[in-house]
């Protein structure tokens, strides 16, 4: 609903890995997109998770598993690091990831610049590191948009 007014669809990027080590193990990003550009996500990520697959996979294993049925749980087995994407909230892809050290965390991110057409430069750039003060601009901006959409008011 909240991005809906700005006609705005939602891609949710999952990125499990490390989880033998037991360091960061989940990282779930949610990027709202204008919708004619995210109608094209599933087929940009589905060619991109088949060109990249043979950077992180060893096996024959099924290349691209469609979530819609099953959902995430029901499509993979407990405790291995995987890739997911989700287009909206009954449409989406995961593929599980067998060599984590070949396996660039930024993928699904490069993706988006790609359908966004961003510039190549910022494909490859490393996440900047916002000071505390930006980073608390941004949450008080978020609060105010999220304000007539927070649910957690009716709690009490």
């Amino acid at each position: 609903m909240m991005f809906a007014k700005e006609e705005k669809d939602l891609v949710f990027l999952e990125t499990v890995m490390e989880l033998a080590q037991q360091r960061r193990h989940c990282l779930v990003e949610c990027i709202p997109l204008p919708r004619e550009i995210a109608k094209q996500a599933p087929l940009y990520f589905k060619k991109a998770i088949d060109e990249a697959e043979d950077e992180w996979s060893q096996h024959n294993a099924k290349k691209l598993i469609d979530t819609s049925e099953k959902g995430l749980r029901g499509s993979i087995p407990k405790d291995f690091p995987y890739f997911h994407v989700e287009f909206g909230l009954d449409k989406g892809f995961v593929h599980v990831i067998d060599d984590e050290k070949q396996f660039k965390t930024n993928f699904g991110l490069n993706v988006i610049r790609g359908m966004m057409r961003m510039p190549e430069e910022d494909m490859y750039r490393r996440r900047k590191h916002e000071s505390v003060d930006t980073q608390k601009q941004a949450v008080a901006s978020f609060a105010l948009d999220w304000e007539p959409f927070d649910w957690t008011k009716q709690l009490n």
